[in-house]
């Protein structure tokens, strides 16, 4: 189900509801078909159980987010959230066909309302490198918010090049695209926005394709 997708981006960060359309197909070809791999690697990780609730940051066209919600079961509730109205209008339709009951909601990752400690997780999969470094402050401190007490935050995303290919691929997108979003990434300042913003015990638990890193935070038990 979706609420109320309104027909412009809702962010000042970037967004890719142009090629809504073309984004399954161009991921896959892009990724060399891996990308089912590395969204069971992210599924391992955050390893969601039946009955929790669970937040998708930049869901995108829901892929993942059903998956999860397929995990949970009909006692859970999973909830993506996107700033890209036409992605998620692709979600929805996707909920639709599978006879899901994950819901989706056109917002922006920075400004996403909600209760506070509303989630039991909360995962992000390829999202923060679109925003700029004081989006991505407000976005982990939303997260932070949404969690529960001892709740858990998995996120995965583009990180320091460990390879000299990798290295040449990151710094090439980030001049020849004009994407100055990517440097906190490139330069590997995740864990620490992820500590500013109160997180505690990140562990960087998968590295891939020589720049994509897989970090498990948690918020404290006694947090607020």
């Amino acid at each position: 189900m979706s609420q109320g997708a309104p027909d412009r981006p809702l962010t000042t960060g970037r967004h890719l509801d142009h090629v809504a359309w073309l984004y399954d197909p161009v991921i896959e070809r892009l990724s060399f078909g891996r990308e089912a791999a590395f969204r069971r690697l992210t599924m391992e990780h955050l390893a969601p159980r039946p009955g929790e609730r669970i937040l998708d940051v930049g869901c995108g066209t829901g892929t993942l987010t059903l998956h999860i919600a397929d995990a949970v079961g009909a006692a859970g509730a999973v909830t993506g959230i996107d700033a890209a109205p036409r992605m998620i209008a692709i979600a929805c339709d996707k909920a639709r066909h599978q006879g899901s009951p994950a819901r989706f909601v056109a917002v922006a990752a920075e400004n996403p309302g909600m209760a506070d400690g509303a989630f039991d997780a909360v995962v992000s999969s390829m999202f923060t490198h679109h925003v700029d470094h004081e989006l991505k402050q407000r976005v982990f401190a939303q997260m932070y918010r949404l969690l529960r007490p001892g709740g858990r935050l998995v996120t995965a995303d583009i990180d320091r090049p460990s390879t000299a290919w990798a290295w040449t691929l990151g710094w090439a997108s980030r001049w020849l695209l004009l994407q100055p979003e990517l440097e906190d990434n490139l330069r590997g300042l995740l864990p620490q926005l992820l500590v500013a913003a109160g997180f505690i015990d990140t562990r960087r638990v998968a590295h891939v394709h020589g720049m994509i890193s897989l970090f498990v935070s948690h918020k404290p038990l006694g947090a607020a």
